[in-house]
């Protein structure tokens, strides 16, 4: 089952969902296109929460966002992939804490990807489903950032640079700004996790 959760991030959402149930985290409500089945959070954003739809609702003084929140309670609807939206926009601080909450969905077992009006991101984890392939058009830039901790990608197909047995750490960028060229790109994580980041602004 996919679940789709609409993160606040304060840019409307104008992708088109289509999956099985809808959450909105919080003010992710006034983002959404689509009416959600559930809603979760604190409601620090959203003060007049609908009372048709169910709410899982949180005291404002909580050590997780509500978008963790969503992600576990997806797992808890029985999800195998999650898409969120609203994962770049917005703050910084809210944008790293996003990636977290998408590597959580990863080490819950589930597929995890986000849709953005600026960037697609997709989790690739050695634990889960370590091949990745993806259709692009020949010369579109992508990167392949690993996420807490070295990631070890190999067997890539189709990218400029080559990606042999090549261990990825979190302190150096020879994951940033490789190119496709062929109309598909394909790698292997054999150690860690790492989000493939296709920027849909230098297409």
């Amino acid at each position: 089952m996919e679940i789709a959760i609409i993160l606040n991030s304060g840019v409307p959402v104008t992708r088109k969902i289509s999956a099985d149930k809808v959450i909105c985290a919080d003010g992710g409500f006034l983002l959404s296109p689509v009416r959600p089945d559930y809603l979760v959070g604190d409601l620090d954003s959203l003060k007049d929460a609908p009372e048709d739809i169910p709410l899982l609702k949180h005291d404002s003084h909580k050590n997780f966002t509500d978008g963790e929140s969503a992600v576990y309670f997806a797992k808890e609807l029985g999800a195998d992939i999650v898409t969120l939206y609203g994962v770049t926009g917005g703050r910084c601080d809210h944008f790293l804490g996003n990636l977290a909450v998408m590597a959580l969905a990863m080490k819950l077992g589930m597929k995890v990807r986000s849709f953005d009006d600026d960037a697609e991101i997709y989790g690739v984890s050695a634990a889960l489903e370590p091949h990745f392939s993806f259709a692009l058009k020949e010369g579109e830039t992508f990167s392949i950032i690993p996420y807490g901790g070295p990631a070890t990608v190999t067997d890539a197909r189709g990218v400029e640079y080559a990606l042999d047995d090549l261990t990825l750490t979190p302190t150096d960028t020879r994951g940033v700004s490789n190119r496709a060229v062929a109309n598909e790109v394909s790698f292997t994580v054999t150690n860690g996790m790492v989000f493939f980041i296709r920027d849909l602004f230098f297409r």
